[in-house]
């Protein structure tokens, strides 16, 4: 599978995971503060369930900040021009890290 199939399976997946947050949000909102108070163990159920899901989460996040920095930096010149974004060292190390365990937990999708 290429990485473009783990990355849609993964992105079709948080959808379907946002909407349902934003259902139960919208139906009790009590639910949100229990949530918030249980997110440790939410945590540990998710990496029980998906094991390395959390470096998965990690390494995303940080190569997301590097490209919504530079987005935000070229401003309109991003959307006008497109963009060619550069990523160091440890970023790339992160993502190599987490290779095997995303496309393990795309499998499962």
């Amino acid at each position: 599978m290429s990485f473009k199939g783990i990355v849609t399976k993964l992105v079709t997946a948080a959808k379907d995971l946002k909407s349902d947050v934003l259902t139960a949000a919208e139906k009790a909102p009590a639910i949100v503060g229990e949530v918030a108070k249980d997110a440790p163990e939410v945590a540990a159920l998710v990496e029980l369930a998906y094991p390395g899901a959390a470096p998965i989460e990690q390494a995303a996040l940080s190569a997301f900040e590097v490209l919504a920095d530079a987005v935000e930096a070229a401003g309109t010149a991003a959307g006008a021009n497109g963009l060619s974004v550069s990523f160091d060292q440890t970023v790339i190390a992160d993502v190599k890290a987490v290779l095997p365990a995303l496309k393990a937990f795309a499998a499962k999708l």
